[in-house]
């Protein structure tokens, strides 16, 4: 297991510089049907193992000269059903260990920022409003993020979709400059009370504890595909 990268990112990267190497009417074809297999509730990491095959056989498509549709002898939405139609599931664990990584992140990050802010007391706690935090992290990886990212085609966003990922970061500032707002000036009340050094290691473990967790999932569940 990688310590900062795992398979499943991997295999996104790995079909990223794979993709870029095929051009003209074979990509068309590809970004048409990476599109279309965007619909199917399969597995983030099926899908990729999936890309990763079509883009395998548009290179021997181009190192026959031969178009890949003509390789297929199939059309695009026939060839893309027989490949989906058995695929795995997204399970709740696909759903839930990287919902928890960045919720438990967020709780890190906020919590630093107000235990610093505030000069690192010795006595300090866990404000209920970093709650908040939370909210936004499950909104932003859970319902945004993980929904482009099955929703990207051609592995480099749309323009529209930049725009979007610009205006959920911002919305995250956002709720971190209103959670300072409020909290700051009258003085916090913790749901949570304790030593603010040992707060602030409990969380720093319970992160390095989620990414690493997020990683070993991706990759105990890339051992179920021959992608490699």
């Amino acid at each position: 297991m990688s310590l900062f990268f795992n398979n499943y990112k991997k295999l996104v990267r790995e079909n990223k510089y794979g993709l870029a190497e095929i051009s003209g009417k074979n990509f068309k074809v590809l970004d048409s049907m990476f599109k279309y297999l965007r619909t199917f509730e399969v597995s983030l990491f099926e899908l990729e193992v999936i890309k990763k095959d079509l883009i395998g056989l548009a290179k021997e498509a181009e190192a026959e000269g031969v178009f890949l549709l003509d390789k297929l002898g199939t059309t695009e939405k026939e060839f893309c059903d027989s490949l989906a139609k058995d695929g795995l599931k997204p399970g709740y664990m696909e759903q839930i260990v990287p919902l928890v990584k960045a919720v438990i992140i967020m709780f890190f990050i906020g919590y630093t920022i107000l235990w610093s802010f505030e000069g690192k007391p010795e006595t300090y706690g866990f404000p209920g409003s970093l709650i908040i935090i939370g909210v936004v992290a499950w909104i932003y990886d859970f319902l945004i993020i993980r929904n482009l990212e099955r929703k990207r085609a051609a592995y480099s966003f749309s323009t529209g979709d930049k725009y979007k990922r610009k205006l959920y970061r911002f919305l995250v500032f956002l709720a971190l400059l209103i959670l300072f707002i409020w909290e700051l000036p009258e003085g916090m009340s913790f749901t949570i009370h304790g030593n603010g050094r040992v707060i602030f290691f409990i969380l720093l473990i319970l992160s390095v504890i989620s990414f690493l967790g997020n990683n070993y999932y991706w990759d105990k569940l890339s051992e179920k595909y021959n992608w490699k």
